[in-house]
C-alpha cells in the first residue's frame, strides 16, 4: 500500500487531538450513531468537527456527496477529524433527547452549533462493516446545541403521528426525506407508536430502512409488466465492482459477493464466495445488511421504469478494499450504475459479462472457479 492505514488513523487521532483539552465546539453535520453494546443501555455518539463551524461541516457526514470523490484514505482521515461525544442512555429515555434539542438536531437539514464538555482520553476511530468510520470518542459530561436544528418538515409532522415506524419510514421516504436522514430518525427513536418508541443502534437501522423502503417498492414492483429483454449494468468505487443483471421475468434477486484475499475481512489465501437468494414470496435465503442496500436502488429504478425483472448482482471486493467504510457506498454505487444506463442489451449482454468477468474480473483471479460463479450468475462462459 502506498501508506499506512493505521499509521494513517494514529496520525489523524494526534491531529484532532491538539483541539481537545476536555472540550469540543463545532457544527455536526449532523451525524449521530446509536451504539448496541449494552443494550438496552446504549452509547450515543455526536459527532463534531472542532472548530468548523456552519455549512463547512456538513461534508464531514455525506455519504451522496462524498461518492467518487473520496478515496478510503480521504475518508479515513475526514471521519478522525471528528470527536464523537458520547453519553449512555436506556433506550427508552427518548425524551431526554428532545428536551436538550439533541434529537431535533440529528436530523436538522443543516449543520447545529454544538459545544461538549468532556471527560477521559479520546478513544481511537472505529471500523465497523454496516457504518461509516465512528470518529475518536470521548465520554460527555454535557452536550450543548446552541443553534437552532431545522428539522424537515415530514419529520416534524412524524413526530406527533403515532404511526407504526415502518409505515412512519414509508411516509416519510414518500415525502422526499434521504435514506441516512431517516436512518438517524429511526435510530434515536422519532418514529413509531409514541408509547413504543426507542432508541434504535445505528447498524440495525441501517438495513431495517433498506428493508422497509425496499418491501414497499417490491411489493409496487410484483405487480408490474415483465421487462423485454437483458440489461446489464456495471459501476465500480472503492475496489468494489458491481454487475447487475436485469432479465425478463417475475421479480427474484440474487446477491453474489467475491471477496478476494486481503481484502477486509478476508484473513486466509482463499477467495470467499457468498450468495444470497430472495425469491418470488420475499424470502430470503438469509439476512444481508449489504444486499438489503444494493436492491433498493434496483427496486426504485424498477418503479421508475414501470418494469419487473429477475434481478443478479455481482460484487467484486478487490484487495486494495483494505478496511471497511459502511453499506453506504453500496447502495450509492449501484444507484450510479443504473443512473448511467446499460452497457449491454439483449444478445449482447452475455458478451460484455465475458468481458467483464474475464478481462476486469473474478474469472482472471479465480479461473479454478469459473464454473461456480458462471452457474451462480446463470449464463455460459466461452
Amino acid at each position: 500500500m502506498p501508506r499506512c492505514p493505521i499509521l494513517e488513523r494514529r496520525l489523524a487521532l494526534s491531529r484532532v487531538g491538539r483541539y481537545i483539552n476536555g472540550h469540543v465546539d463545532g457544527s455536526s453535520p449532523p451525524s449521530v450513531v446509536v451504539g448496541e453494546v449494552g443494550y438496552p443501555v446504549v452509547k450515543v455518539m455526536f459527532n463534531i468537527p472542532p472548530n468548523i463551524h456552519g455549512i463547512d461541516a456538513a461534508y464531514y457526514d455525506d455519504p451522496s456527496g462524498w461518492w467518487g470523490r473520496l478515496s478510503l484514505y480521504d475518508i479515513i482521515k475526514l471521519r478522525s477529524s471528528m470527536v464523537a461525544a458520547s453519553m449512555r442512555i436506556k433506550v427508552n429515555e427518548t425524551q431526554a433527547l428532545y428536551d436538550n434539542e439533541l434529537a431535533p438536531a440529528s436530523v436538522s437539514e443543516k449543520p447545529v452549533d454544538m459545544e461538549a464538555r468532556l471527560k477521559g482520553k479520546l478513544t481511537g476511530l472505529s471500523i465497523n462493516e454496516l457504518l461509516v468510520p465512528t470518529p475518536p470518542a470521548a465520554t460527555a459530561l454535557r452536550i450543548n446545541v446552541s443553534s437552532n436544528p431545522k428539522v424537515p418538515r415530514v419529520i416534524d409532522r412524524l413526530i406527533n403521528d403515532d404511526a407504526k415506524a415502518s409505515d412512519a419510514v414509508w411516509e416519510a421516504y414518500k415525502g422526499g426525506l434521504s435514506v441516512y436522514t431517516l436512518i438517524r430518525a429511526l435510530s434515536m427513536g422519532m418514529l413509531g407508536e409514541r408509547r413504543r418508541r426507542r432508541l434504535v443502534p445505528t447498524r440495525w437501522s441501517i438495513t431495517a430502512v433498506d428493508s422497509i423502503i425496499g418491501g414497499r417498492l417490491r411489493g409496487r414492483v410484483l405487480s408490474l409488466p415483465e421487462l423485454s429483454e437483458e440489461l446489464l449494468f456495471y459501476g465500480e468505487y472503492l475496489g468494489n465492482r458491481f454487475i447487475i443483471m436485469l432479465r425478463p421475468g417475475a421479480y427474484r434477486a440474487r446477491w453474489i459477493e467475491v471477496w478476494y484475499p486481503s481484502s477486509a475481512l478476508v484473513t486466509g489465501k482463499d477467495a470467499v464466495i457468498h450468495v444470497v437468494d430472495e425469491d418470488y414470496g420475499g424470502r430470503f435465503s438469509e439476512m444481508d445488511g449489504g444486499f438489503y442496500a444494493a436492491r433498493l436502488p434496483i427496486l426504485e429504478y424498477l418503479n421508475k421504469t414501470g418494469r419487473t425483472a429477475e434481478v443478479v448482482i455481482f460484487r467484486e471486493v478487490l484487495p486494495s478494499y483494505f478496511v471497511t467504510v459502511g453499506n453506504w457506498h453500496i447502495r450509492e454505487t449501484v444507484r450510479r450504475a443504473l443512473e448511467n444506463g446499460p452497457i449491454g442489451k439483449g444478445t449482447e449482454v452475455h458478451e460484455f459479462l465475458n468481458r467483464l468477468l474475464t478481462y476486469k474480473g473474478a474469472l482472471r483471479f479465480m479461473p479454478s472457479r469459473i464454473s461456480r460463479i458462471t452457474d451462480y450468475l446463470g449464463v455460459e462462459h466461452g
